[in-house]
């Protein structure tokens, strides 16, 4: 911990840096937008963790309805959409009434196996959820089974991507050492790609490619028939999923980050030519964001913002405690969890390096740690992990 002279005197450097107009560079507005979903693990199918333009709670939050998940942790983000929370324990995946928080289904009620990890996805009415090593369609009010396909491997964990493309919609998914494409109304196959590696993390697609990312290190860009466009390897290993930049923020160049096995977060171009890496240390699984002109990551205690067009830190923060749980932003302000639920200005607050002041805007500690968190609706979701607490169960807890 820094001592009381040195933090002083780094926020004296930080005023005169900030008279100068040299720190940061990030100026971003409130969101306005309060009526938007997060409808699939990652908040969209650019895997961003970002709603740029949401409203959330910026000040001390009020708990809405709080229930309990009756497992130690959640497995994957609280997905939100169409009145309707969905929580992944592990063992079960669970329908909340979203303005209640009454049960309506639940896929395992007597959790009899850890079958479930990664995030739903919720797209005209059905939630389409990874089992093991099938991919189910559901309808979202009843959890009724519309159809099930079952692959000869597991599917990586987030591994699920549901979009537009076609008459009824494309599931994709990954599984073994292949990428598939379904029919998202019936479940028929329409592909199947081969990968060098197992795919662990989430998908992204933007425009007319899917982005997946094998544990041996390789970045793919797929096109719509399935074929491989480019590919590129990060030799120390990959440990997120890909978040994508689209062209939507100020006109500036799509862009692919992920971060690789050895702490460092490596960004490439469209045509996937490395551009910068930035290297963070130590790193936490899945733990990136990107909005703003900034990909946003947590490394064991510390948060970092970077700069899209070279890297370099615009601010970093150290939040006293290791944790791997990744940043959410909403409007101009980012959301992580750890031993609490914190919200930070965007902008980071002022100082320099890791000694930073103002850049707190609250700090909502519940019963155990806080897991995942996303956003709908001005309102944010969040789940606690309470291993080693002695408490029953971990919670799903909405804050407004």
């Amino acid at each position: 911990m820094p001592s009381r002279r040195e933090v002083m005197a780094a926020l004296g450097a930080a005023g005169i840096a900030t008279a100068a107009g040299c720190l940061g560079g990030l100026s971003v507005d409130p969101g306005t937008d309060e009526s938007y979903a997060w409808p699939t693990g990652g908040a969209d199918r650019r895997n961003s963790r970002a709603i740029p333009d949401g409203v959330a709670p910026r000040e001390d939050p009020t708990v809405d309805w709080r229930v309990d998940l009756e497992s130690a942790a959640a497995a994957a983000d609280p997905v939100v959409t169409d009145g309707t929370v969905l929580a992944t324990t592990g063992t079960d995946v669970v329908a909340f009434d979203r303005a209640s928080g009454d049960q309506r289904w639940s896929i395992d009620p007597n959790n009899e196996a850890n079958t479930y990890r990664g995030a739903p996805t919720v797209y005209e009415g059905l939630a389409y959820v990874p089992e093991v090593d099938t991919v189910t369609a559901r309808d979202l009010e009843s959890g009724a089974v519309e159809w099930s396909e079952a692959f000869e491997a597991t599917i990586g964990r987030g591994s699920l991507l549901v979009t537009d493309d076609g008459e009824n919609g494309r599931v994709f998914t990954a599984g073994g050492n292949s990428l598939h494409a379904l029919d998202a109304g019936t479940g028929e196959r329409l592909w199947e790609q081969e990968l060098l590696g197992t795919p662990a993390y989430s998908l992204a697609k933007y425009a007319d490619y899917v982005y997946v990312v094998t544990d041996g290190g390789e970045l793919y860009a797929v096109d719509e028939w399935g074929t491989v466009q480019w590919r590129r390897t990060v030799e120390a290993g990959i440990r997120s999923g890909p978040a994508v930049r689209s062209l939507d923020h100020g006109g500036s160049e799509l862009g692919i980050a992920v971060v690789g096995g050895d702490g460092t977060v490596v960004y490439f171009g469209p045509d996937g030519a490395r551009r910068w890496e930035a290297e963070l240390g130590g790193f936490g699984d899945d733990g990136i964001a990107i909005a703003h002109g900034t990909v946003f990551a947590r490394s064991g205690s510390r948060v970092f913002a970077l700069d899209l067009a070279d890297g370099s830190v615009r601010w970093r923060l150290d939040l006293g405690e290791s944790a791997s749980n990744p940043p959410i932003v909403v409007g101009d302000t980012v959301y992580v969890g750890g031993d609490r639920l914190r919200a930070i200005d965007i902008e980071g607050g002022i100082g320099i390096r890791s000694y930073r002041a103002r850049h707190l805007r609250f700090a909502y500690e519940p019963t155990g740690a806080v897991g995942f968190v996303t956003a709908a609706d001005s309102k944010l979701f969040a789940t606690t992990n309470v291993r080693g607490t002695g408490a029953d169960t971990a919670e799903l807890i909405v804050l407004s």
